[in-house]
C-alpha cells in the first residue's frame, strides 16, 4: 500500500471514529468473514483506536494533542507528566544506612531519582534518625525495619512526594524481607517490590515457595510491576543450581531479569531488577561497585504512560425536584 493510500486509510478511520462517517448494520456485517483476513499490521493499527470504548473516550493515535483538543467527543485531560517522560528507579544495598545518610541523600538528588529502593539498611524502627537524614527535601520514605535478632536486614523506599504512595500487603515470609508499594503519578500507577534475602543463608525450597507466593499477588495488577533488590543469588552463573532455579521461577511467571554485569565488588550479579514480559524498561544502568557500598547502584527507567480515564453511565431520578 502506498503512502497516499495509507494516509487516506488513516484519515478514513479517524473520520469514522469521530462520527463523520456512519455505516448500516448490513454494511458492517458484510465486512465479516474469513475470506480476506486483515494483515497483522492493519489489525494493530485498528487496535490503537480503542474501538471498544465509548466514542467520547476514544483517542485516535494519529491525532496529536492539539487535534484532540478541538475534536468533537474527545475529552482532554491535562496530565502532570508528559507521555514521553519516565520514572527513574534506583536500587542499592547500603550495607548499613547509618554511616551513609549524606551519600544516599546526595545520590537521590544528583541522579534525579524518583524512587530509591534500599536494602540492608540496618535500621531498628521507623523512627530511626538515619531514615530521616537520608531522605532529601520533597521526598518521603516508607520502610520495614530489620527483624529482631537478625544481624543485617531492613528495607526502605524513598520516593518523590509528587507520587502518591500506598503499601501493598504481602504474604508472610521468613526467608527474606520485602516491602511493596503502589505509586501513583499523573501519568498512571506502577508497583515497586523491594526484596532482600540474607546472603549468609543458602536459598532453600521455602525461599522459592515464599517468593512464588509473593509473585502470585502481583500478577493481578493491571499496571507496570518492577521487582528488584538484593537476592544474593549468583545470577551470572547459568550452571549454578540456585541461579537456574530462580531463572525457572521467573520463566514460569513470564518475567524478565534486566541486570547484566557484576553488582558486587567480588564480581557477582546479586542485585536484580525484574518485570513481567509486557513491561519494558527504557534503560538499566549499573554503577561500579564500591562507590557508596560494596554493592553497585542499579538504576532503571520505567516509561510513564498516560491512561484514559474510565467512565460509568447511570440513570438516576431527580429526587431534588420531586413533589414540586
Amino acid at each position: 500500500m502506498g503512502s497516499v493510500a495509507r494516509w487516506f486509510t488513516r484519515r478514513r478511520w479517524a473520520a469514522a471514529i469521530t462520527g463523520t462517517l456512519t455505516y448500516t448494520s448490513a454494511e458492517l456485517q458484510a465486512l465479516a468473514g474469513d475470506n480476506c483476513p486483515l494483515p497483522r499490521s492493519v489489525r494493530k493499527t485498528l487496535f490503537t483506536f480503542h474501538l471498544w470504548r465509548p466514542t467520547r473516550y476514544r483517542q485516535p493515535a494519529e491525532l496529536g494533542h492539539e487535534s484532540r483538543k478541538h475534536s468533537v467527543g474527545l475529552p482532554v485531560r491535562e496530565m502532570g507528566r508528559s507521555a514521553d517522560q519516565a520514572i527513574s528507579i534506583g536500587w542499592l544495598n547500603t550495607q548499613s544506612l547509618r554511616n551513609k545518610t549524606g551519600a544516599v541523600e546526595e545520590l537521590v538528588r544528583d541522579r534525579s531519582l524518583d524512587v530509591l529502593a534500599l536494602t540492608k539498611t540496618w535500621h531498628m524502627d521507623s523512627d530511626d534518625v538515619c531514615l530521616r537524614l537520608a531522605t532529601p527535601p520533597r521526598y518521603a520514605i516508607t520502610d520495614v525495619a530489620r527483624p529482631p535478632g537478625r544481624a543485617g536486614g531492613g528495607v526502605a523506599v524513598i520516593f518523590n512526594k509528587s507520587l502518591k504512595c500506598s503499601r501493598v500487603p504481602l504474604p508472610t515470609s521468613s526467608t527474606f524481607e520485602a516491602i511493596c508499594v503502589r505509586l501513583t503519578s499523573a501519568c498512571g500507577q506502577f508497583v515497586v517490590l523491594n526484596v532482600y534475602r540474607p546472603g549468609s543463608e543458602k536459598p532453600t525450597t521455602q525461599f522459592f515457595d515464599e517468593l512464588t507466593a509473593v509473585f502470585e499477588t502481583l500478577v493481578i495488577y493491571a499496571c507496570p510491576v518492577v521487582i528488584g533488590g538484593d537476592f544474593n543469588v549468583r545470577f551470572q552463573l547459568a550452571a549454578d543450581p540456585d541461579s537456574r532455579r530462580l531463572g525457572d521461577l521467573l520463566s514460569s511467571f513470564d518475567m524478565v531479569q534486566h541486570v547484566c554485569g557484576p553488582t558486587h565488588r567480588c564480581g557477582n550479579t546479586l542485585d536484580l531488577v525484574m518485570t513481567f514480559a509486557d513491561c519494558q524498561l527504557e534503560a538499566v544502568t549499573v554503577d561500579p561497585p564500591g562507590i557508596v557500598s560494596d554493592h553497585a547502584l542499579v538504576v532503571c527507567r520505567l516509561t510513564a504512560m498516560n491512561t484514559v480515564p474510565t467512565s460509568a453511565e447511570r440513570l438516576v431520578r431527580g429526587w431534588r425536584h420531586a413533589d414540586r
